[in-house]
């Protein structure tokens, strides 16, 4: 599991740096159009393909940390042991869902292989793969927490 934590950090990390080069690359644009009426082209598409990247490349270290907002409403009657069960079929049918959400990324990605945007001429197929493997990786950390769920094992929340 060491080796699946540190490769979930990595992506993590990457995400944010993905974050802060749209930063830096926002502030830029904004320099450009107000003080020199010279805005970035393409800069909405750039911004859109980054925010791919940085949510799907770090979903599932955050959700791997429990990093994700959680309401707890009816913990008081799910912590009894005879309800355990509840947040496992929670974590499973979140599980199928991104499964689901990466195996039709893939498909709408082979139908539509050589799809660019409008402005920048950029390939939408690699981020498209990238949201399916976030995806994918974001159903195999439901799918462990599922099953520790069930074996009784807390969850691990060691924060970002």
């Amino acid at each position: 599991m060491a080796v699946f934590d540190g490769f979930l950090r990595a992506l993590a990390l990457a995400a944010g740096v993905v974050l802060l080069l749209l930063m830096t690359f926002t502030t830029l644009d904004v320099v450009m159009r107000y003080f020199f009426n010279a805005p970035f082209r393409g800069s909405l598409e750039a911004t859109e393909f980054s925010m791919a990247l940085i949510v799907f490349l770090g979903i599932a270290y955050c959700g791997w940390t429990g990093g994700h907002i959680g309401v707890d409403l009816l913990e008081k009657y799910l912590n009894r042991p005879s309800m355990r069960f509840v947040p496992a079929l929670i974590a499973l049918a979140g599980a199928a869902l991104f499964a689901l959400i990466a195996w039709q990324m893939v498909v709408e990605t082979s139908y539509a292989w050589k799809q660019v945007s409008n402005m920048l001429r950029m390939p939408h197929w690699p981020f498209r793969l990238a949201v399916a493997f976030g995806s994918a990786l974001f159903s195999i950390v439901l799918l462990l927490q599922a099953i520790q769920t069930i074996r009784g094992v807390p969850p691990k929340h060691e924060g970002a």
